[in-house]
C-alpha cells in the first residue's frame, strides 16, 4: 500500500511538474504586452507637452500647417507597416543589446531634459524621435527596424526644421524663383522690376514672403509625393531615392507657378483682387500642379519599367 501510495505520489509530482512547465509561456506573452504597453505609454507621457510645444510654436504658424497633415501620414503607414516589422522581428538579445538599449534610452532621456528645461521645443521633439526609434528597435530588433524604413525615415517631414537650415534653403529658393518670375513676364512686354524679394508691377509692390512664395509647404508638398510613390509601388527604394529629386523639382515648379499667377492677377486686376480671398484659394494650385507633376512622371517611369520586364512565356495546353 505504501508502495502504490509513494507511485501515485510520484506520478502527481510528475503532472505537476509537466503543468507548471507548460505555465511559464502564459505570463511570458502577459509580460511581453505589459513591457509594450508600459513602453508606448511612456513614450506618450513625454511626447503629449513636446506636441502642445509644437502647437504652439509651430503647427499654429503659416511655416508649419501642413505638419500635423504629415505626422497623421506618418503614423498611419507605421500601423499600416507594423505587422511586417512584427513579421521581420529579431528582438535584441544578450546583455549587450540590452545595455546598449538602456544606454541609448539614458542619453536620450538626458538630451529630453535638456530640451525640456532649456525650453527647446526643437530639442525636445528630436529626443521623442529618438525614443520612437529605441523603442522599435528594443521590440522588433534591427530587421524589423528595416521592414518599416520608409514610414519612420517619412516621419523625419514631420520633425520641425532649424531655422538656420529652412531660412537658408527658403532665402536662395525665393530669390530663385522671383527672378524667373521677372524674366517670364519681360518676355511678354510686362514692366515688372525685382528687388530683392520684392516686385513692382505697375504701381503696385509684391513682397514675395514665405507664406506667399508657398515655400514653407515645400517639405510638406515633397512628403506627400513620396507617399504616393510609396504607396503606388511598393517594396522599390531605390526608387523612392530616385524620385526625390523630381519630387521636390515639382514642388519647386509649382511655387513657381503660384506667384507667376499672383503677378498676372496683379497686372490685370489690380492689388485688391490679387490679395482677396483669391490669393489664398491659389495655394491649391501649387498642391495641384506638384502633385499632378508627380503622377504623371509616375505613369511614364511605370509604364517604362513594364517594357522592360521580360514577357512571361506559358505553354501552350496540350
Amino acid at each position: 500500500m505504501n508502495q502504490l501510495v509513494d507511485i501515485q505520489a510520484d506520478g502527481a509530482s510528475d503532472d505537476t511538474a509537466v503543468s507548471m512547465a507548460r505555465r511559464p509561456g502564459l505570463p511570458v506573452a502577459w509580460r511581453r504586452r505589459g513591457a509594450l504597453i508600459v513602453l508606448w505609454l511612456g513614450v506618450a507621457t513625454l511626447a503629449i507637452p513636446t506636441l502642445i510645444e509644437n502647437f504652439q510654436q509651430n503647427w499654429s504658424l503659416d511655416q508649419g500647417a501642413q505638419t500635423p497633415i504629415v505626422l497623421a501620414i506618418g503614423l498611419w503607414l507605421l500601423f499600416r507597416r507594423w505587422p511586417a516589422m512584427r513579421a521581420a522581428a529579431a528582438p535584441p538579445t544578450g546583455a549587450l543589446a540590452r545595455g546598449l538599449i538602456v544606454g541609448l534610452w539614458l542619453a536620450n532621456s538626458v538630451v529630453y531634459g535638456l530640451g525640456r528645461v532649456g525650453g527647446q521645443y526643437l530639442v525636445e521633439t528630436y529626443a521623442v524621435y529618438g525614443f520612437l526609434l529605441i523603442g522599435i528597435y528594443a521590440l522588433v530588433g534591427a530587421r524589423g527596424l528595416w521592414a518599416g524604413g520608409f514610414p519612420l525615415a517619412y516621419l523625419v517631414f514631420a520633425l520641425p526644421i532649424p531655422f538656420f537650415i529652412s531660412h537658408a534653403l527658403t532665402t536662395h529658393l525665393r530669390l530663385g524663383i522671383t527672378q524667373a518670375t521677372v524674366q517670364l513676364f519681360q518676355l511678354f512686354g510686362v514692366i515688372i522690376v525685382r528687388d530683392g524679394l520684392t516686385l513692382m508691377v505697375d504701381q503696385y509692390q509684391l513682397s514675395v514672403a514665405d507664406a506667399c512664395s508657398g515655400m514653407n509647404s515645400l517639405f510638406s508638398l515633397s512628403a506627400i509625393g513620396l507617399v504616393y510613390v510609396y504607396l503606388r509601388r511598393p517594396g522599390r527604394p531605390l526608387y523612392y531615392a530616385l524620385m526625390l529629386a523630381p519630387i521636390v523639382g515639382f514642388a519647386i515648379f509649382g511655387n513657381f507657378v503660384r506667384i507667376a499667377i499672383v503677378v498676372l492677377l496683379t497686372e490685370v486686376f489690380g492689388d485688391a483682387v490679387a490679395q482677396s480671398l483669391l490669393h489664398e484659394t491659389i495655394g491649391f494650385v501649387t498642391f495641384a500642379v506638384s502633385l499632378g507633376g508627380v503622377i504623371a512622371l509616375d505613369a511614364l517611369t511605370g509604364s517604362w519599367l513594364a517594357r522592360q520586364r521580360p514577357p512571361v512565356i506559358t505553354a501552350a495546353p496540350q
